[in-house]
């Protein structure tokens, strides 16, 4: 029952561990379910081979796997033991036929469970709480629970091979679990006052739980291929040796010797290569670590870099790109600058503790026929993460009133070529972008408060960019931060996303109202040209009318001198003349019957009624004039 009680124990915490690393990523709850995963593989696979073997253990657990019916027993006896003889044989063989395979399937399945939370949980960031009280009650929270384990650890290492021969393997697997706690736990509590190296400490604990879990999976792997002893024989599979590792005492590599002599027949301590390299060890180990603390003096710095380089704790000189021997550590130090790395931060008013929206999310590239990503909306009536949010003055219905305004701007910098810029980087600012926001935005707030909205929507974008670029420069040189303002991007400006719609019905007016000016404009423009047109024309007509008549006037006084002076020349023969026109233009008008008795031919006279016209007519009785 101790096995059991404690293998349900052990993986109810490991799934309570499971359940709780999506909701706390980068907290140890993804380590810690592995471990206890660790351990409850080898508390299940010893569980699972207990069973037949306690069974048989039974007195006549053997004769009732025979089955054998003794002669002595009474006639209704014998018939009762043959009736029940099915139903014992299939339990013993469900029990047999379960302790061959399931203590194996088991390890391989919780191992594999471990070293898949190991993978998942590496990389994730840390996202345990900020607050230092906080991070001192998880520690102690898992402190606490490592001793549940530590009790675990010492029954089963006091517990003699004759009760249970798994016990030494159950003892060295509940190390792990008790290894991480206690990290994680001190770790938790380190990182409260400050410190960054303790999440190394974790990482190597994650890494030792990692390999435990491989090493349990290879040799349970290894099992399915082994041939099936009998139940007294059998030895669960899931054990570590590096678990056997986690020791406050020296590793016992005499028994690590007898185990191999014992399983594969090879005697360790017969090898002359050993025991060269054994005697050995210490000096190589003793000058590798020599030649690394050597090489902590060589560096190798790249085209975008340069670093700072201490020497005794004393700022000496600015090294650049290229390789440099100087002291090792901890007498040199250098701390890495970057060289020519252009960086583009948005100002953005985030909550503390909080990184931007911006700054979290990388930049997507996209296709040419892709889809556009959401940062390249800029329309006004759609909430964008990387917009800061200001108050402005307002005058609207003559009353002092406040009113939001938003702005998506964007700022280029980088960290100046001087040497002097690289000192200040690196001695005088500590978080170069959160100074360049608070800066910029302390920089905005005193910019806006000295308009209103219209004004700032009517402003000229180049002189608004000009004049914060320069105030933005000059407060970081007062500052002495070693920063370089390349650009200030200004994307927008305008309303809040709710007040858009409205503002954009206020402009429509505005567009209709004057629409409608320069349509009534180009009414009356046109009914003035329209009139003027017809004036002129009017005119134009009259004009030449008038033209017309005096010609007319002129060509009939003209005549009427010409007839007066030809009357007064000769006045009968005028007359005669006058009298034949109106008596052609008379004959002409009526058909006209000629008879001329001078009309020669070889035949009598005759009479023409045909119809002549008019001219044939006159021509015959006119005659010509001279």
């Amino acid at each position: 029952m101790g096995i059991i009680g404690a293998s349900l124990f052990i993986l109810g915490a490991g799934l309570v561990g499971i359940a709780l690393s999506p909701i706390f990523p980068g907290a140890p709850s993804g380590y810690l379910a592995a471990s206890f995963l660790i351990t409850a593989s080898g508390f299940l696979s010893v569980y699972f081979l207990t069973r037949p073997r306690r069974y048989i253990a039974r007195p006549g657990g053997e004769s009732a796997i025979r089955l054998a019916v003794p002669t002595v027993l009474g006639r209704k006896a014998a018939i009762k033991r043959m009736l029940l003889a099915p139903v014992t044989r299939a339990g013993l063989v469900l029990r047999d036929w379960l302790g061959n395979w399931s203590h194996v399937i088991v390890g391989l399945a919780c191992s594999a469970v471990a070293v898949t939370l190991c993978a998942k949980s590496w990389g994730i960031a840390d996202q345990a709480p900020s607050v230092a009280r906080s991070q001192q009650l998880l520690g102690g929270f898992l402190i606490i629970l490592a001793f549940p384990f530590l009790v675990l650890e010492r029954s089963y290492a006091d517990l003699a091979s004759e009760t249970l021969p798994d016990a030494p393997k159950l003892s060295r697997l509940s190390r792990v679990p008790l290894m991480a706690c206690i990290v994680f736990g001190v770790a938790r509590i380190l990182s409260s006052f400050g410190f960054e190296w303790p999440g190394m400490i974790e990482e190597a604990a994650a890494i030792l739980m990692a390999l435990v879990g491989v090493e349990i999976f290879a040799r349970c792997a290894g099992a399915l291929f082994l041939p099936v002893g009998t139940a007294e024989a059998r030895r669960s599979p899931v054990d570590s040796v590096l678990a056997g590792l986690i020791s406050l005492k020296r590793p016992n590599f005499a028994a690590f010797n007898v185990t191999v002599q014992r399983n594969l027949g090879i005697d360790l301590s017969r090898s002359w290569a050993l025991t060269f390299v054994s005697r050995a060890m210490p000096f190589v180990l003793l000058g590798l670590i020599l030649c690394g603390w050597l090489l902590t003096g060589v560096t190798a710095l790249g085209f975008n870099e340069r670093a700072v380089y201490e020497a005794f704790g004393k700022p000496v000189a600015v090294m650049g790109p290229g390789l440099h021997i100087h002291l090792p550590w901890p007498f040199g130090i250098l701390r890495h600058v970057e060289y020519g790395v252009v960086h583009e931060i948005t100002i953005i008013s985030a909550p503390p503790g909080q990184p931007a929206a911006s700054d979290t999310e990388g930049e997507k590239i996209v296709g040419a026929e892709d889809d556009p990503p959401l940062s390249a909306d800029r329309l006004w009536n759609t909430s964008h993460p990387s917009e800061a949010s200001y108050l402005v003055a307002s005058d609207a219905n003559g009353r002092q009133n406040f009113e939001i305004v938003d702005i998506d701007m964007r700022i280029v910098y980088r960290v100046g070529l001087s040497d002097a810029a690289a000192m200040a980087a690196v001695y005088h600012v500590a978080n170069r972008e959160g100074l360049i926001r608070a800066a910029a935005g302390r920089i905005l707030s005193q910019h806006f408060t000295h308009y209103t909205l219209l004004d700032l929507l009517g402003e000229n974008r180049e002189t608004f960019i000009r004049t914060f670029r320069t105030r933005l420069q000059s407060q970081l040189n007062s500052l002495q931060a070693g920063i370089d303002i390349l650009a200030v991007i200004v994307e927008a400006i305008h309303p809040p996303a709710a007040a858009a719609n409205a503002y954009h019905y206020v402009q429509a007016a505005q567009i209709d109202s004057t629409a409608l000016i320069s349509q009534s404009r180009a009414e009356a423009a046109t009914k003035t040209n329209a009139a003027r047109q017809s004036a002129t024309d009017i005119r134009d007509t009259a004009i030449a009318d008038a033209a017309e008549n005096v010609d007319e006037a002129d060509a009939a006084d003209t005549n009427f001198n010409g007839d007066r002076e030809a009357d007064t020349k000769d006045g009968e023969a005028f007359l005669y003349e006058r009298w034949l026109d109106r008596v052609a233009d008379s004959l002409s008008l009526a058909p006209l019957v000629i008879i001329d008795s001078r009309l020669t031919g070889q035949t009598a006279p005759t009479i023409d009624l045909r119809r002549l016209g008019g001219n044939t007519a006159v021509q015959g009785l006119i005659p010509e004039k001279e």
